[in-house]
């Protein structure tokens, strides 16, 4: 027999209502939650459901740079980056890398190579990854950017069953989402 688990928090003042299948939640917020076989990614203030890839070595809670999973916890969203012309986005260039390397003072920052002097070994240039990162919005994962806490973690276009860490949909849901998400949005994400 199915029991549903509710869970009440509040976190920054807001109160939250999350349970296991999914119903009853903050409109607000986007939810990551496991049913069955899949992950889905719920927006219900907009009525969004679709199913999500996580990263390659599951879900964690003490998320280490490298180790292809995804971050468990209540999250703000960032920048909203895109390859093409979106507005409220920031258009991606040759310019932009996404710093990985934990020995640079750029850890976990967006950075453009003409504007700062090199000083790391690891970074996603943005620009390579045109699937993925036709739509993409930053998870605040690692907002003190500590180092080894983990870098580049996003919500993007699915390009794979797996991702390194980040969260992947649908690019047609995934651009919707660009146009939706504001300041106020979290992202909650749970196993």
């Amino acid at each position: 027999m199915f029991q549903e688990l509710r869970l009440f928090f509040i976190y920054n003042n807001t109160f939250y209502i999350y349970t296991n299948n999914g119903d009853n939640m903050n409109d607000e917020n986007i939810y990551l939650v496991k049913n069955k076989n899949n992950y889905i990614l719920k927006y219900p203030k907009y009525n969004i459901e679709t199913i999500a890839y996580i990263g390659k070595n599951g879900l964690t809670k003490n998320k280490i740079e490298g180790d292809y999973k995804t971050p468990i916890g209540i999250f703000d969203l960032g920048i909203k980056m895109s390859m093409n012309e979106k507005k409220g986005c920031i258009l991606i260039n040759e310019y932009m890398y996404w710093i990985s390397d934990s020995n640079s003072k750029y850890y976990n920052e967006l950075v453009n190579i003409k504007e700062v002097e090199k000083d790391w070994e690891n970074a996603e240039h943005l620009i390579d990854y045109k699937i993925q990162y036709e739509f993409l919005i930053e998870i605040k994962a690692n907002p003190n950017n500590k180092k080894n806490k983990g870098s580049a973690i996003f919500l993007h276009c699915k390009n794979k069953d797996y991702t390194a860490g980040c969260i992947a949909i649908d690019r047609t849901v995934m651009e919707k989402l660009v146009g939706l998400v504001n300041k106020d949005t979290k992202i909650i994400i749970s196993n």
